[in-house]
């Protein structure tokens, strides 16, 4: 009985009240250059989209620049050329990765790319 309630305290003390979520990694937030103020909210849903993706793969860095203007589609879509370097975390260091991909935002907000461009 002692070492059962030994084990429930060590556990309670181990994980405190946190949860699973809190024990994973912080996401990686996109750094952009070259943002105008009018094109601010579609590269940050891009970027938004971006860090979800990188996220199971252990990024340490994104950094991602708009290689033109922002155009406007149809239905109020909006799409936002964006080179794109990210940085992984591996076992023998650190991988640099790199694209210009074509990043669709629809008025609703949905978000989708496409890969122009591989390293």
């Amino acid at each position: 009985m002692h070492t059962i309630r030994m084990l429930s305290a060590g556990v309670l003390f181990l994980t405190g009240p946190a949860f699973a979520a809190d024990l994973l990694p912080e996401p990686v937030t996109p750094v952009s250059h070259g943002i105008s103020a009018a094109d601010q909210p579609t590269v940050t849903r891009c970027n938004e989209a971006i860090a979800q993706w990188a996220s199971q793969y252990n990024p340490v860095s994104i950094e991602t620049s708009l290689t033109e203007p922002v155009s406007a589609g149809e239905g109020g879509a909006r799409t936002a050329t964006l080179a794109v370097k990210i940085d992984y975390l591996r076992q023998g260091g650190i991988e640099p990765r790199s694209a210009t991909i074509a990043c669709t935002v629809t008025a609703d907000g949905e978000v989708s790319v496409e890969l122009i461009k591989q390293g």
